[in-house]
This record gives structure tokens, sequence and C-alpha cells, in this order.
């Protein structure tokens, strides 16, 4: 599905370096993960893992920035998830391509044991993404850009929903985040794509053995802004 044209610019995203309508990188991150644990995972209904075009408006607000689910783990990401989704025109757009937030509420007991939850398999990730076909980021291509878009861990607060897709208790607690997003400047109305894939290289595709904590996502986004 990716383009062999590559993007080096900012012209098409925020770096974490940037501060999106005078916010950070790392606060709109901090946003994302309480929007996608906001929404509840009632007969495994959470749009990362069972989606449906109606979801993608579940929860947002009304701020500048539209979040998108990440992917849901696949046995085989040859061929991507295909998504459709509405989006307001003059939207920004959120999605974690691979990451984490870890709380106490897990049984974290300090700031390390939080940093070694948050970092999970960042260093072994291998990440691509594209939008309307010209690559983004791409690890394999341009090494650098492990660094150019990583979200290094940062202590927060994360906040758990009712029925939350992991099961934990409701409430707030102290916490770390870390991972890889791509954040998409507002669109011009019509159709566009945006792809990811991230891959754990570390892990066989297709296995999912106990010594081998794998996550393997490939998501294509159709999107009508309008």
């Amino acid at each position: 599905m990716f383009s062999n044209a590559y993007s080096q610019n900012s012209n098409l995203v925020f770096l974490p370096g940037d501060k999106p309508y005078n916010q950070t990188f790392n606060k709109w991150v901090e946003e994302w993960f309480n929007w996608f644990l906001s929404i509840g995972d009632i007969n495994g209904g959470h749009p990362r893992n069972s989606y449906s075009p109606e979801k993608c408006s579940w929860n947002q607000t009304s701020g500048p920035v539209w979040n998108l689910a990440d992917g849901a783990d696949r046995a085989n990401v040859d061929q991507p998830e295909i998504r459709e989704c509405k989006v307001p025109a003059g939207k920004a757009l959120l999605v974690q391509i691979v990451g984490s937030n870890c709380s106490t509420v897990e049984g974290y007991k300090n700031e390390q044991e939080l940093r070694n939850c948050a970092v999970w398999i960042l260093d072994r990730a291998i990440i691509s993404a594209s939008i309307d076909g010209t690559e983004i980021m791409n690890t394999i291509k341009n090494p650098t850009d492990k660094d150019k878009f990583y979200i290094k861990p940062f202590d927060t607060n994360v906040t758990y929903a009712p029925h939350n897709i992991y099961g934990y208790k409701p409430g707030t607690y102290p916490g770390m985040e870390a991972g890889y997003f791509l954040f998409v400047k507002p669109l011009k109305p019509g159709n566009h794509q945006i792809e990811f894939k991230e891959i754990d290289e570390n892990c066989p595709e297709g296995i999912l053995a106990p010594t081998c904590d794998k996550r393997d996502t490939h998501v294509l986004y159709l999107l009508n802004v309008v």
C-alpha cells in the first residue's frame, strides 16, 4: 500500500517538539489516552478491537483535535484493516501507532517500574506511516525516524472509565506514557487515506508465544473530511 514517495518535512504532521494549538505534544498524547480509556468496552465493542464507522465519532470533543483508534493486534499484517471515518473539516488527527500507558492500578510501585512498562516493545518496533500515499515515517528506510517521532516516557495521570478496555478499576491514578504517534495537520475537505503499520522485529509473525509479548498492527483509514 505504501508509496515510494517519502517526506522528510513536517508540512503534513506535527512533530514531538511542536506545540500544536498551544499545548505540548505530550499533552495531546495524554488526552488521546484518556479519550481511548473513556470509551467503554461493553461486549467487546471498543473501536480498537471491533471497529465500525459510527464509532469514529465516539467521545470526540469540540476541540481542534480528532482522535483515531489505534489498530488491533493482527496475526498477519500483510493486508491492512480498512476503516471508514467521517471527520469534520478543520480538525487535526491524532492516532497512536504503538505505545503504552501504565499506572499504579496495574500494580507498578515506583517510577522505574512504570518506565519499564511504558517503553514496552518500543525499542523493537518497526514503524511506517503514510498520508495520501506519501510516507511520513519509515524506520527501515530511515532509522532516524525512531528518534524523530518518539514520545519519551513522561509522568501523567491515567483515568480509567467504567467498563474500560483493560478492565481496571475506574478512577485516576499516577502513571507514565510513551510511544509513537501520528499527528496529522488538518486535511482539506474531501477523501483522504491514512495508513500505518507496526511490527515487533523480535517476534516471528503469527506466533504469540508466552515469552514474546508481541503486538503487530496495520490500519488503513479511509477518511471523508466534510
